[in-house]
């Protein structure tokens, strides 16, 4: 069921005899064709949160965006033809290691960047010409409260947001769009924790599916107790006005987790939510991580149109890696061929946030989930993390072929004097070997 790939050497660029063309032979199995370290000056969390875009492939070009120690945001550009990297071009500044940037493409492709608070407006910038990174409009700022943007365009080439957000506490999961040629509208409350007060946190990953239906995954953290207790999704069939399960109930907004669009929820669960991905059907896929109970876990969830089914991820990984007892951080995609591909970073325990023994590891699957390849990524480093995998997916409707990630490679913050040290980014290639 399992199989690994040799680890590549820790700094660099390493390329297959056979280059980027291998990249379209879907019946390979899936291999890291070169890295690069695109940073040595990362934030120690530039590619966290799994419900922003931060790849996009498009025109011969790849567009790859991050956070730089401590918060300056950044983007790059990849010429495929070419095969060389374009200079770095800073988008603006943030607050903290929290303001890493969500990035989507119109229909005539302009780039759109939003970043930088963390409980502030956000900054957003449009691309001054398609396909082109290198000069932007000026900043503009919306929200109230943000963190943590979902950004896609639909098919009518509306903007699409969420973030957590809001008045007041507790902050709740917000909805915004913005039509062509318009400015933002209204947010709208899609999410609550309902309780009293306190701190919460909601992931929020959005996807478009090509009828403009929207796709939202999200999880529910609050403290009382502390907990990530459940997680759901909803969908909006009508340009987000109004919001329904997976089964067409209507759900009155904002959601609590009384609502009857979960798929998972228990007052002594602590859970986190990947970001959502939409398998060539137009059915969603998320994976739900567990952090209790132990051992840390990854659940990988879709719905075929019924109901939601459940794959466990820890006893694939444990064919290739039988030590492991812990998988989490998982992030998702499907190429244009209905490939799978889930990011996810392995432990052995102890666990201790950002533990040098957390490896990035890829699982693809050809068969919607029944069988998986394990692929490893990262080479073990005995004083860094390898961490927070940020893999390509639809910025909009249309399918991607075979997508690139990103990944960490840091310290965490110390939790007493708050400083953050930088690492490095790096920037995967995938392709096929036979």
């Amino acid at each position: 069921m399992g199989r690994v790939c040799g680890c590549l050497c820790a700094l660099g660029i390493l390329v297959a005899a056979q280059g980027e063309s291998a990249a379209q032979d879907a019946s390979a199995k899936v291999n890291v064709l070169w890295r690069k370290v695109v940073s040595t000056h990362g934030s120690n969390q530039g590619t966290a949160y799994t419900m922003s875009n931060r790849i996009i492939t498009a025109e011969g070009r790849v567009f790859v965006a991050w956070l730089d120690h401590v918060a300056e945001i950044v983007i790059q550009t990849y010429d495929l033809k070419a095969q060389a990297w374009g200079e770095k071009v800073v988008l603006g500044q943030g607050t903290d290691n929290h303001c890493a940037p969500a990035i989507t493409m119109d229909s005539a492709g302009y780039l759109y960047a939003m970043f930088g608070p963390h409980n502030a407006p956000f900054q957003f910038r449009r691309s001054q010409r398609p396909y082109d990174a290198t000069a932007w409009g000026p900043i503009e700022r919306f929200g109230t409260n943000a963190t943590y943007p979902s950004l896609v365009c639909g098919p009518d080439d509306t903007l699409h947001c969420a973030y957590r957000g809001g008045r007041g506490a507790p902050l709740r999961l917000i909805y915004h769009r913005r039509p062509q040629g318009e400015t933002w509208g209204e947010p709208r409350e899609l999410v609550t924790a309902a309780v009293p007060g306190g701190y919460t946190q909601y992931t929020n990953s959005l996807a478009v599916s090509t009828d403009n239906t929207l796709h939202l995954a999200f999880h529910i953290y609050d403290e009382h107790p502390a907990g990530g207790k459940a997680v759901g999704y909803l969908r909006s069939r009508d340009g987000g006005d109004t919001w329904e399960s997976a089964d067409g109930q209507r759900i009155k907004l904002p959601a609590t987790p009384a609502a009857p669009c979960f798929v998972e929820r228990g007052k002594t669960l602590d859970m986190r939510c990947s970001n959502l991905a939409l398998d060539p059907n137009g059915r969603p896929w998320l994976v739900a991580w567990h952090m209790t109970p132990k051992p840390m876990s990854a659940t990988l969830w879709h719905h075929d149109g019924h109901s939601w089914t459940a794959t466990e991820l820890l006893p694939i990984v444990r064919t290739v890696y039988p030590e492991q007892e812990m998988a989490w951080m998982g992030t998702l995609t499907f190429d244009q061929s209905g490939r799978l591909y889930i990011a996810t970073v392995i432990q052995r325990p102890p666990f201790s946030w950002g533990d040098p023994l957390q490896e990035v590891i890829l699982l693809t699957s050809d068969d919607r989930g029944r069988t998986f390849d394990v692929l490893a990524v990262s080479e073990p480093d005995p004083d860094m993390a390898h961490w927070f995998p940020s893999i390509e997916r639809p910025f909009g409707p249309a399918p991607i072929g075979m997508p690139s990630f990103l990944y960490c490679h840091s310290r965490p913050r110390d939790r007493k004097t708050r400083i953050c040290e930088p690492g490095e980014i790096l920037f995967a290639r995938l392709g096929t070997r036979d």
